[in-house]
This record gives structure tokens, sequence and C-alpha cells, in this order.
């Protein structure tokens, strides 16, 4: 089963599953990497495609749902108009379906009537086709990459639960030491010292329960702390696509899968570890004292085993859909809440209630699912070693009454048949929870082995230097997705140092995207951007992003006092350039103004700042960084007349390289060149002629703007 990880990705995990069930074991990862897909999805023309790149026949159908019976399965079926699915069986009136959003649904035949779209794709193998593993899974070791300071800790728990477990088994030969020694004799004061030997081994194994759980807490920590900042590491540093394809619940709740693992590290593995080793111990006692009602022990304890290990799957399967269901429920519950004032306009308060209701019921039926199953399985335990409680009492007790064991014997036995059975049953909720970390590992996995963004650092052993300004575009061409016609074709420029180029043209025509690909957020599809005239990936992605101060649509305000969001939580800041940039961006005396100043609290979601003011203090945090070059998007739409005014006039005077885009006059036309982008290409409107030509000299964009303009 595939799950998908991004919004608009079922089909590639449909077709995983389909590769996987040929032999061809494929992860999500790299379908991504080889087949990249937009937050437009794939089409049924593309699966056909990326099947034919990896030697599959396709045969796509259309039909009714009474016409599935005659489909090779599995097949991928269109599904409500806008998703894929995986038929796996037709089973009575129903069928199974595998969904990547849902997992493993069994549906009606009125469900499937009302969902199927009617479009099928059947897969085949072709001759060429070879069987292969090319999925990649994340590694434990991944995970515990700079994680240190755990070997003595754990060292010393191991140790600390062995003592632990031999006070333990010591408890059985007091008891029968008691019966068949001193009560046997009546011997007072053999029995006293009995109590005293071991009731200061009750109490030195006290002090060293108390000592192993702090050891196990203080490990735990560490480990959580060191794990989890680990994988936000490698988080932070993945491509900003990473992020606008994915939900902010599932991303939450993969997060919160280093948890698990981090507790079967630290607290599972030694358990089981003491757990096998008592185990095996107290059987061997169990049959050195009396074979049968050893094996009485060992039977009903082998199958308590396969009961757990038999539900096993159904167990995963709703762990899984547990997860799911969290994440979704946790997604729309942020959005709502994000969302509070537009919500509280529209009036929707009671719809949003009743569609979190209906995710946070999916979480609860997932849950009550789990809970069956665990009741299942108390039962089989409690009944299972209830009975073998009754047979080891009764054929005990006539063995005591043949004089094979004494009194004293079957009170042993029977104390380490409990232990025997607590130990088994612990050790096999540790494999079942060891068996669900691959759940935990395969959802962490869509972090931890996704490759990081590139071209961060310098290829190139260059001493860092001042950045001149000059930025350059060499037939750059972009497109979001393989089956995507291209947005931006053969753009090609050349800004100077200290200029201003303004970047207009019709909105969803690129302008945005083309400013990501300046800004490094995007890698281009082909061609190269240049810095001072040295590719982007030798100056360094890193350095570039230094020398740049940003303004985009979407910026938002974090958690903390203005004077923080302006430096961006500088660790050494700089108030006299806070205060500098405050004014340069014509906000410094409404911060003033207020009862805190450059104190006031401000976050992401409520300020006292308006749409302007806020404007003007992302556009104080971009001066704050004294950058060589300046990028605005859209940076004065809030504004009133003459607040808009004032910031072009201070962007107009900068000393620095200065790219805008933007519709409002204001910023447009002050600027040097105004470039327009028509149809994926610069064109140029006013200024001098910066846009390179093609290589045969004939300047065709500059041509055609001359045309378009007359």
């Amino acid at each position: 089963m595939f799950h998908q990880s991004e919004v608009a990705e079922c089909g590639l995990a449909s077709f995983a599953m389909i590769a996987a069930y040929h032999g061809h074991q494929v992860d999500l990862n790299g379908l991504r990497q080889r087949y990249a897909l937009s937050l437009k999805g794939a089409t049924l023309s593309d699966l056909m495609r990326i099947a034919d790149g990896m030697d599959f026949a396709c045969r796509p159908l259309r039909l009714e749902p009474a016409q599935l019976g005659k489909l090779q399965l599995p097949c991928i079926l269109h599904w409500d108009l806008n998703h894929f699915v995986v038929l796996k069986e037709l089973r009575g009136e129903g069928a199974v379906i595998h969904d990547p959003a849902l997992g493993v649904r069994t549906v009606s035949a009125r469900q499937m009537s009302k969902s199927f779209s009617g479009v099928a794709l059947e897969l085949v193998r072709t001759a060429s086709f070879q069987p292969r593993e090319a999925r990649v899974r994340a590694r434990m070791r991944d995970l515990w990459t700079r994680v240190r300071g755990w070997q003595g800790p754990l060292l010393q728990t191991l140790v600390l639960s062995l003592m632990l477990q031999l006070f333990t088994m010591a408890a059985p030969a007091f008891l029968q030491l008691a019966m068949d020694d001193a009560v046997a004799r009546l011997d007072r004061n053999f029995l006293l010292v009995l109590a005293l030997a071991f009731g200061a081994m009750y109490l030195l194994q006290a002090f060293t329960e108390a000592l192993r759980g702090w050891t196990v807490l203080q490990l735990g920590q560490a480990m959580s702390f060191q794990l989890t900042g680990n994988v936000l590491r490698h988080l932070l540093r993945l491509p900003a696509e990473f992020f606008e394809k994915r939900i902010v619940g599932d991303i939450l709740s993969r997060m919160g899968a280093v948890r698990p693992i981090q507790e079967a590290l630290t607290q599972s593995a030694v358990t089981a570890l003491i757990d096998g080793t008592m185990m095996i111990a107290t059987a061997v006692l169990l049959m050195l004292y009396s074979p049968a009602l050893g094996g009485i022990v060992l039977a009903s304890v082998a199958l308590y085993a396969l009961v757990v290990l038999g539900l096993y799957p159904m167990r995963r399967r709703r762990e899984e859909e547990q997860l799911i269901a969290q994440a979704e429920a946790q997604t729309y519950l942020i959005e709502s809440i994000r969302a509070s004032k537009t919500v509280k306009l529209y009036g929707r308060e009671a719809q949003r209630e009743i569609v979190w209701r209906n995710h946070f019921g999916h979480v609860v039926n997932a849950t009550l699912g789990a809970g069956q199953l665990e009741v299942g399985t108390e039962f089989a335990r409690t009944a299972l070693f209830n009975l073998q409680l009754v047979l080891v009492v009764y054929f005990g007790s006539l063995s005591v009454m043949d004089g094979s064991l004494s009194a004293g014997m079957l009170f042993a036995i029977l104390l380490y048949r409990a232990q025997f059975g607590d130990r088994a049953e612990a050790l096999l909720r540790q494999v079942v929870q060891f068996r669900l970390l691959r759940l935990h590992m395969e959802r962490l996995a869509d972090i931890v082995t996704t490759s990081r963004e590139s071209g961060l650092e310098a290829t190139s052993a260059l001493p860092e230097r001042s950045v001149r300004g000059a930025l350059s575009l060499r037939d750059v061409s972009f497109r979001y997705a393989q089956n995507e016609p291209l947005l931006l074709q053969s753009v090609s420029l050349d800004i100077q140092p200290g200029e201003y180029v303004a970047i207009v043209g019709s909105s969803g025509g690129g302008k945005t995207t083309l400013l990501k690909l300046m800004l490094s957020l995007l890698p281009p599809t082909s061609g190269e951007i240049l810095i001072d005239g040295m590719p982007l990936q030798s100056f360094g992605v890193r350095a570039w992003r230094r020398a740049i101060g940003v303004v985009q649509q979407d910026d938002g305000l974090l958690m903390g006092t203005i004077a923080d969001n302006i430096a961006f939580f500088d660790p050494q800041l700089d108030m006299t350039r806070v205060v500098e940039s405050a004014r340069a961006a014509a906000v410094h005396d409404e911060i003033q103004a207020m009862p805190m100043g450059y104190l006031s609290m401000v976050g992401d979601m409520g300020s006292t700042l308006s749409g302007g003011q806020r404007q003007r203090v992302l556009l104080a945090r971009a001066l704050y960084r004294q950058p060589a070059v300046l990028f605005l998007d859209e940076g004065t739409a809030n504004l009133d007349p003459g607040a808009e005014r004032r910031i072009a006039d201070l962007v107009q005077d900068m000393p620095i390289t200065r790219i805008v885009v933007a519709h409002r006059p204001e910023l447009v036309d002050r600027a040097d060149r105004v470039l327009e982008l028509v149809q994926g290409r610069l064109v140029q409107r006013r200024g001098p002629a910066s846009i390179p030509s093609d290589g045969d000299g004939d300047g065709e964009p500059l041509l055609v703007s001359e045309e378009r303009s007359a």
C-alpha cells in the first residue's frame, strides 16, 4: 500500500502499487524525481507515459461499473472525477480498493457506482519488463547521524534492567524456602533471616528501579531532542517546492513519527532484550521443575503469540488509517483557525465545524478499529492464561499429592509461570511495536529520503567577496512538471549593478515564478543563472541569498517583537540598523507611537499592524540586510498613495540593484527599464536594449516588443 504524500500525486501512488504488484519495487520519491508532477496532478495520458517508460503496456478503457469483472486486476480506476485508486479485487457486490489518500477500503456496489468515473487503466508487463528493487527506504542510521552521548546511559540502563530481573527471579526461591524449609520445620529464626534478607533485597530493587527510571528518562529526552533536531535540520533544508505540494498537518504528523522511533531505541530495545533473556531463563527453570507443567505454560504462550502475530496486518492497517485521519483533521483545524476572520465574515462557522467533525469522526473510527483489535488480543490473553493457570494448579496439585513435587516447588512454579507469561506478553508487544516502526519509518522517509536543496554551498573554492549586484539569465526555461507546457521560454536577460528593472505582465503569466528563479527558490528546467558573471551553483545559493533583500506577496510576520521581525531574529540584533531600516521604509514614526514601540508583539495571525504597516515592516526587514540586490513582488500593493509614493522614491534613490514585479505605476514609472512577460518570453517596453539576442543575432524578442508596442 502506497499513500500519497503530496496533495496531487494519487496517480503516481496508484502506479507505484501496480508496479510493486508486478515485482518492480519503486518508491514515490524516486518516481517524483523521474516524473515530476505539479499541483495540477496527473492525467490518464501522464500515467500511460510513465508506464511506457517502465516497460508496461497500457490499455485505457471506458466502461460501466457492471463491466468491472472483465478487467485484469489490479488496475487503476478514475474516482470521483478528480482522483485515482487501485482496484484490487471484486468481492460479492462490492470491491476492495487501495486508495492513496485513505488506505485500503471495501466499498459497496452503490458507492462504486457513485464514485467510479467510468475510466480504467489496465497495465500489463511487456517482454522487456524486469522485476527489480528500486525502493529507497529510510534507515535508522539516517536519523542516528550526529546523535552523541547515548552509549553510556544505554549500557547503564541495560545493567540496571538485568539487576531488576535477577531480583524478580529471586522471589519464587524465597517462597519455596519459606514453605519447604521454614514453615515445614516450624523454624521461626530461619524464617526471620529469610524475611530480613529478602526485605533488604527488595529495598535494593526499589532503589535500582528508581535509578533505572531516571536514566531511561534522561536518555529518552536526550535522544528525542537529537533525533527530532536531525529531522528538522534536514526538513528546513529541503527545496521550497517540497512544502508547496504538501499539507501542514501531514508534515507535522510525519515529524511526530520520531517519537515512537525514539521510544523504541531507548526503551523498547532494552526491554525486548531483557524480556527475551528472562523468558529463556524462566522457561529453563520451569522445565527443570516439571517438564509437564512447563509444557502447558509454553503451549499457551505459543497460542497467544499466534493470535498477536496473526492480527498484526490488521493492526498495521488501523494504525496507518489513524495517522492519516489525524493528519487530515489537524490540517483542517489549522486552516480553520488561520482563516477564522474569513470564516466569520462568510458565516461558515457551522459548516467548518461539521466538516471538522467528519474528519475527526474518521479518527474516532480508526481508533475504535484499533481498540477492537486490542480488546480481542486482551480477551485471548485472559482466556488462554487463565486456562493455563487452572491446568497448572490442577496437575501441579496432583504432583504434590503423589510426592513428585513439594508444596514450595508448586508455589515457585506458579510464580515462574506468571513471570514467564508477563515476559512473553511484553516481548510480543515489543515485537509488534518494532514491526510498526516500519510504518513510522515509511512515513518519515518522505522527509529524510528527499534530497536537500542543491547548490547551497559554492562549488568553486573562492574566498567570500562582496556582491556587485549583476544578474544574468541565459536561455532560462521553466515548467512545473514534465506533463505541462513551458511557463517561461528561453528567457535571456542582463541586469547591471545598480540598475532598476520593473517586470510587468498579466496575472498568472509567470512573473512571480521568474522572480523565484532569480531568488534560487526554483531550479530552471534549462538554461543558466549568473551572479556577477559566475554561475549560481558556483557562486553558492547561500552566498547569493545573504546578499539579497526580498519582499514576496505571501510574506508574513513571525511571533516576536517588531524589532525581532525587522532583524528577522538576528542573534546579534543591531538596534540602530533596525531603526534606520524602519525609517527608510516610512514606518518608524508609527512604530514609535505604539505603547511598546519596537518591543510591540506581532505574530503570523494577529497584531496591531494594519496591512500597509505590515508591508512596510516587511520592507524594513529586507532593508535591514543591507542587500546588494532588492527584490519586490507587489511590494506596495497595500499602501495608500502617499506611502506608496514615499516608498517608490526610496527605491528609486537606492544605489543598489532593484528588481520589481508590479502592476501599479508608482514603482514601474521610476524604473530604468520596464520588461513585460508575454506568453513566457520577456519583451522590452522601455529602456536600453539589455535583453541579449539569440546566438544568430536576430534579436527576436526585442523586435517583437517593438511591433507590439506600436
